[in-house]
């Protein structure tokens, strides 16, 4: 990864819990895309963040935060996997132990699972647990 590309944002800071606060001075140098998102990271952790300052601490996806699919993305809030919408609120509450992308509506997630060993080229594989799939409201499908 190109670390030179990274810009650093006085102003900024993360909290031991792993808040993120951004100072209105730090939040008006970022680019924002059409929906007044930008991504950014801080420490080994990325987040998406809104023009307001609120903001969400996404999985690592190919070195870089989570992309978002069907119009969800991602994160790990208290140990758990739920997925936020653009807005960065939730679609339902995070209660699973990993979950994939939505796709053609559906998600498959599970409970009781963990990641693996990293393969050589850095690629966990997810391990055990029941899996089971799911809709975009959080609904178990048969």
């Amino acid at each position: 990864m190109d670390t030179d590309a990274f810009k650093i944002l006085e102003g900024c800071k993360r909290t031991g819990d792993g808040r993120l606060i951004v100072a209105e001075t730090a939040l008006a140098q970022l680019e924002y895309d059409a929906d007044g998102l930008t991504a950014i990271i801080a420490g080994k952790q990325h987040y998406y963040l809104r023009r307001d300052g609120r903001n969400l601490p996404v999985i690592t996806y190919d070195n870089g935060p989570d992309y978002f699919e069907e119009g969800l993305t991602r994160a790990l809030v208290d140990g758990r996997i739920g997925y936020y919408d653009r807005q960065l609120q939730p679609a339902f509450a995070a209660r699973f132990d990993w979950g994939w992308p939505f796709k053609d509506g559906i998600a498959e997630v599970c409970q009781g699972c963990a990641p693996g060993k990293p393969d050589p080229g850095g690629h966990t594989a997810i391990e055990g647990g029941k899996h089971y799939r799911i809709d975009r409201q959080g609904n178990i499908l048969p």
